[in-house]
Formats: C-alpha cells, structure tokens, sequence
C-alpha cells in the first residue's frame, strides 16, 4: 500500500497543474472523490514501488482516512507522477484513523504489501 498524507487545503492554478485541478490539499467536508482527485498526485514517486502495490490510502494531517483506491497506474507529469486508480467508494477505513501512520516528513509513504503477495499477482 501507497499511503499519501495531504497538507492544508489550497487554490492552485489549473493551467499550470497537470491534472488540471483548481486546488490541493484537504480541508474538511471533501468528498471521497475531491480528496483523492487532491491526494493522487503529484508526486516524486517511485515508478516500480507504486505499480508493485495494490491500493493507495490519502490519510488528512490528522491521520484519518479520507480515501482508499485501488491502483491501477501511473501519469508522468514533467518529473513528477500521478497515480490512476479506482475508488473505493464507502470504504470502511475512510473516516477511521490510519492503522499504518508514516512518522516520515515525506507526505508518500511505501508500506509492504505488494502484489507479489497475492495470489495470481
């Protein structure tokens, strides 16, 4: 699992962002879909490590949960990337504190939970 930590809510130009978003960030109230759309990219990821994982978790700064996907690529962004995915929509974890926290300054945490080890992986 990819686990995505977001800063405080903030306007972004959608011109110069290559997602086009108008904002990043979280600020209560997001919807499951808002947070991740803020919280997929984008990012100095590491290609092998994201593809390798099943699912990406956006936590707030809180900790909480505000959104789970399920990976299904990646976006180059200039040198950065953003994460394709699926959303979990109703996800139980969502609103839940995180059960992995990252203590890491890095908003991108990598946690060891590939795809290697499911079956048919």
């Amino acid at each position: 699992m990819i686990q995505i930590r977001l800063s405080h809510y903030e306007p972004c130009d959608p011109t110069e962002d290559c997602l086009g978003r108008t904002h990043i960030g979280y600020q209560e109230g997001m919807t499951e879909a808002e947070a991740f759309e803020a919280g997929r990219g984008v990012w100095k990821l590491k290609a092998d490590r994201v593809l390798d994982q099943d699912e990406v978790q956006i936590i707030n700064l809180d900790g909480t949960v505000v959104a789970v996907a399920t990976i299904t690529g990646i976006t180059k962004c200039g040198d950065r990337q953003a994460i394709e995915g699926t959303l979990l929509t109703g996800d139980p974890r969502v609103g839940q504190p995180t059960t992995t926290p990252h203590l890491s300054r890095n908003p991108v945490g990598y946690f060891e939970t590939s795809r290697a080890g499911h079956a048919g992986g």
